[in-house]
Order: structure tokens, then sequence, then C-alpha cells
């Protein structure tokens, strides 16, 4: 019996040492350990994480607009309401010479909101409700606006009435469902994420 004693008490000092005390270091605070406990630390911890879904890898050229929202830190406006348009028009017939797209079956003001609410929610343009006509009309509408400069001036205008929010990018990964835990021992390697 003293010899499974003194067996137990040297394996029992031997993962003592092996093993770091992690209320000892975390009572220290994470400013002061070394690159060694910290790795000690992070090979503790079980990490699961799960994909909850699918992102659609984005085909194509970067749109301008968006970037141009993100690099100049301009808000999206929110929609503009039917009594609001009218100064939208005045802004227009100022900034052109002649009448911007022949009238059709989507007015103006719905590809407009169409646009904004692209760059609020960072859908991609095909996924745009049906109830902004079709997409790839208030993508042209967009594009031209922007290259001939008005896109800025009528988002200028627009968050001058205030309410404006920032512009959203298309999410490069997936949400995901995380669960940590401590484990009894350095966490094993996992294999390769499939992203």
């Amino acid at each position: 019996m003293r010899h499974l004693l003194a067996l137990a008490r040297e394996v029992l000092a031997e993962q003592e040492e092996a093993e770091p005390d992690l209320s000892l270091l975390m009572s220290r605070g994470l400013r002061d350990l070394t690159f060694s406990e910290i790795g000690e630390v992070v090979g503790l911890l079980d990490v699961m994480v799960k994909p909850l879904g699918q992102v659609r890898k984005r085909s194509g050229v970067k749109c301008k607009v968006t970037e141009w929202h993100v690099r100049t830190g301009t808000p999206v406006p929110t929609e503009v309401p039917a009594h609001s348009w009218h100064s939208v028009e005045e802004l227009m017939a100022a900034h052109f010479c002649r009448r911007q797209f022949a009238r059709g079956a989507v007015d103006v003001r719905t590809q407009v909101n169409g646009i904004l609410y692209r760059l609020r929610t960072g859908c991609l343009w095909d996924e745009l409700p049906a109830r902004y006509g079709p997409w790839a009309l208030a993508k042209d509408r967009q594009n031209t606006w922007f290259k001939k400069g008005f896109w800025p001036v009528l988002v200028n205008h627009l968050n001058s009435r205030g309410a404006s929010s920032p512009v959203r990018r298309e999410r490069l990964v997936p949400p995901l469902h995380v669960a940590a835990g401590v484990g009894p021992k350095p966490a094993e390697r996992d294999r390769p994420s499939p992203l």
C-alpha cells in the first residue's frame, strides 16, 4: 500500500508539473503571462466551431459603389418616401442636361429604393426583392449614376434628411456556432476546415 501511495504521489506530482495551474495563471492576468504560458492555456481550450449555413462565393468585379461607401465612410440613406421624391427629381434635373433613362414599368424612385436596400442589407443583386423591379435595371442605374458623379451628390442629399445606416458588405463566412470549454488535457488538433 505504501508503495502504491508513493507511486500515486509521484504520478500526481508529474501531472501537476505538466499541466499549468489555470487559476494561478488567470489570477496573474493575461498581460502578465509569458508566451509559453499563453500557449499552455490555449492548449487547454476545447473549442468546437460549426458552420450554420453557406455563403455564396461572389463572382465578378467588386461593386464600386459599395467600395466608395466603405472608403469614404458615407452612410446609406433610408428609402425615399413619395413626399420627398420631388426634391430628388429637382436634383437630377440640375445635374443632368437631359432626362436619365426612359420611363419604364418600374419608376425611378422604386429602383433607387432597391439600390439603397441592397447597400443597407449586403444582399447580392440577384437577391434584390421583386418589389424593387428587375435587379439588372437598378444595377445599371446605380453604375451609370456613379460613373457620372451623381451618386455621391444623391446620397449626400438624401443623408441630409438624417436617417441612415452604414453600408453592409456581403458576408465572407457563414454564421458560426462556437462552443468552448476547458479540457483536462491539451486539445488535439482538429482536421482542417472545409471552408
